[in-house]
């Protein structure tokens, strides 16, 4: 399967964009950036994508550099109530590594009580077996998308042969597009083009500066 796949399901991006701003979900997201080593993300060492050193990163001791442009925030609209960390993050420290948490925890999530449900509709329009980590992807201006990778590749290719799903619904692209490197070549995506697409984030990727909101979510779960 390519890296970007544009999946054909219509919803209305307006209506579902209100729906998900009355949660006041950007008040409770959590912050989602990489560390940085001599100017560039851990993900872009040989410097492929664009020198976005003035973006909020970690430095190699982990202390959180502000600078000014803003990055990627989370919220997450499913959980496994009883586990804490599918609350309010998306990666976990395990025996392999940093993982996905949507990987760790591949079962039936529970939607939160304040999802809107016209969020849940739309989700049930694929029909999957069961649905996991449902969570926003998010920016804010100024912002930029960091350079980051959110799975290992062979994991992402497992996930997927057995059924993993990961979907994109495009509520709000912010003015933005998607950058995503595979091997060598490079690709730009005009989200604006597109209301919903696969994508395979084990690919190095950001997002160019936004102007407004960038609301995206992403689906996860099995196939039936």
């Amino acid at each position: 399967m390519n890296a970007f796949v544009p999946i054909d399901v219509d919803f209305d991006q307006q209506s579902l964009y209100a729906d998900l701003m009355s949660t006041n979900m950007f008040d409770k997201s959590f912050l989602a950036t990489v560390i940085y080593t001599d100017g560039r993300s851990n993900y872009d060492k040989d410097g492929y994508f664009e020198q976005y050193d003035d973006v909020t990163h970690y430095d190699e001791n982990r202390n959180l550099v502000e600078n000014k442009y803003k990055t990627f925030v989370n919220y997450n609209f499913t959980h496994i109530p009883g586990i804490p960390e599918t609350e309010n993050t998306c990666y976990l420290d395990t025996f392999r590594g940093r993982s996905p948490i949507w990987h760790v925890y591949d079962t039936a999530w529970k939607w939160k009580e304040d999802t809107p449900q016209s969020l849940i509709e739309i989700v049930n329009k694929f029909n999957l077996k069961y649905v996991s980590c449902v969570r926003l992807v998010g920016q804010t201006p100024p912002s930029k998308g960091i350079v980051h990778a959110d799975a290992r590749y062979r994991d992402n290719l497992l996930y997927f042969r057995n059924g993993g799903v990961a979907i994109t619904l495009n509520v709000s692209d912010g003015g933005g597009h998607l950058q995503y490197r595979v091997g060598k070549e490079m690709h730009e995506v005009d989200e604006s083009k597109y209301k919903c697409w696969h994508f395979d984030d084990s690919m190095p990727h950001c997002t160019t500066e936004i102007f407004s909101p960038r609301v995206q979510i992403r689906v996860f779960g099995r196939k039936k």
